[in-house]
């Protein structure tokens, strides 16, 4: 409650509504993943676990390129008719990104697998992989709309559907012993049938969504032409440099192995994800609205960031000095091993906390350049000490050299972030 007093008299009554409009939601979707996955765990084993993360990794990625980062310029747009032009934008960059995708999986399957320890395994998968960035790519332009519109419900019952839908066909299949298939299966089902409640959201809205005027568009890719230029490459670098351990480490280790540590990302960032989905959205509507009207964003980010350390940093302590147990007793003994890599990655995990929500900074005072500079470091950096552990075939230092070199990197742009702000408010006084 302290929390919440603190963020409501420093940022207002409609950010703390909205806000818990979306975590009250989320929450219950968090509730929902984290209620199924005692079963879940004990009906898939750690490979199966490996095959999907290292699916979704992929799948992550390209779904960041796949809208060319214009979906962030949506709420920065103060012109419905613009705002609907970058959004119809991103759609049309989705559907050519998707047929091309889909050849090269198609065509290049065997290859593509055999670069990975478990090549036999991913390859049957490969080809769904443009299928679900389609339909990522496309949620990413819908629920950039939704924030500029402030329709945070709808963004609330995406993924209340996306949590249900999934958490239930993993269970399904699980049991009908459906194994690989269903884990993979469920969450294709869980991005189509989210998507589709929000597109209808969208329609009944605005009905013209697809009468599509060329030369707005072209306009729109014209100015915002820097989002693709610098944001995508940093989004992508940041990307990369988050999942370099699915990625890299299938190389030498085995799905087993990444498996469990799939795990330990999942259960330590589905709330990290769940809290800042929450609250960047929100804040970031608030910053720019203060931006337009020449005020200052240094008290609301500073209160945020105090909020939520209040808030979070007890529970963390608390996580360092029971992960394993809670891991083992929860989801299992075979997953023991998982909450060693979640105690080692708990001070990144804090920091991307604080950090995530604000990561819509640099482009407010379009700084992209030197956010992108940043991300190459970080990635570089992560790089090296991932490869010294595939080298020494040791995979607990790897994981360890990634935390660390990790938790210093976030709290870098942490502090560069509130240069920014502090510059900005400055230079308005």
């Amino acid at each position: 409650m302290k929390t919440i007093d603190i963020l409501r008299h420093s940022l207002g009554k409609d950010f703390v509504r909205n806000s818990l409009t979306l975590l009250s939601a989320s929450t219950f979707a968090q509730i929902i993943t984290f209620a199924v996955y005692p079963i879940i765990t004990r009906l898939y084993s750690p490979e199966n676990f490996g095959v999907l993360n290292l699916l979704l990794t992929i799948v992550g990625l390209l779904a960041i390129a796949s809208t060319g980062r214009y979906e962030s310029a949506i709420v920065m747009e103060s012109e419905n008719r613009n705002a609907k032009a970058l959004l119809q934008l991103i759609f049309g960059i989705n559907i050519i990104f998707f047929i091309v995708t889909q050849l090269i999986f198609s065509l290049f399957s065997h290859p593509i697998a055999s670069l990975f320890e478990s090549g036999d395994s991913l390859k049957p998968w490969l080809p769904m992989i443009p299928i679900m960035v389609l339909l990522m790519g496309l949620w990413q332009g819908l629920n950039n709309y939704f924030i500029r519109e402030k329709r945070f419900k709808m963004i609330g019952c995406y993924s209340l559907t996306k949590s249900i839908v999934n958490s239930g066909s993993k269970i399904g299949f699980g049991l009908a012993g459906m194994l690989q298939s269903g884990l993979i299966i469920s969450t294709l089902i869980g991005l189509f049938t989210s998507l589709a409640v929000a597109f209808s959201a969208v329609i009944k809205k605005c009905k013209d969504i697809f009468r599509f005027d060329k030369e707005e568009i072209k306009k729109m890719a014209k100015k915002y032409a820097n989002f693709p230029k610098f944001e995508l490459p940093q989004a992508i670098s940041n990307s990369l440099a988050s999942n370099l351990p699915l990625l890299l480490l299938p190389l030498c280790f085995t799905m087993d192995e990444i498996g469990l540590f799939s795990l330990a990302l999942t259960i330590g960032f589905t709330p990290v994800f769940i809290f800042n989905g929450a609250m960047d959205q929100v804040l970031y509507k608030q910053s720019v609205d203060l931006l337009h009207n020449n005020q200052s964003i240094r008290n609301t980010i500073r209160n945020f960031c105090l909020g939520t350390t209040a808030a979070l940093l007890p529970i963390f302590i608390l996580f360092f000095f029971i992960s394993e147990w809670f891991f083992g007793f929860v989801f299992g003994e075979q997953w023991v091993e998982a909450g060693l890599y979640f105690k080692i990655l708990l001070p990144w995990l804090f920091m991307v906390t604080l950090t995530s929500s604000l990561t819509f900074i640099p482009k407010l005072f379009f700084k992209q350049k030197t956010a992108m500079m940043i991300e190459f470091t970080y990635f570089i950096l992560r790089v090296l000490v991932l490869l010294y552990g595939i080298c020494i075939k040791n995979f607990t230092h790897a994981i360890i050299g990634f935390g660390i070199v990790s938790t210093l990197m976030v709290s870098i742009q942490l502090i560069w972030y509130f240069s920014l702000i502090k510059r900005h408010s400055i230079c308005h006084q």
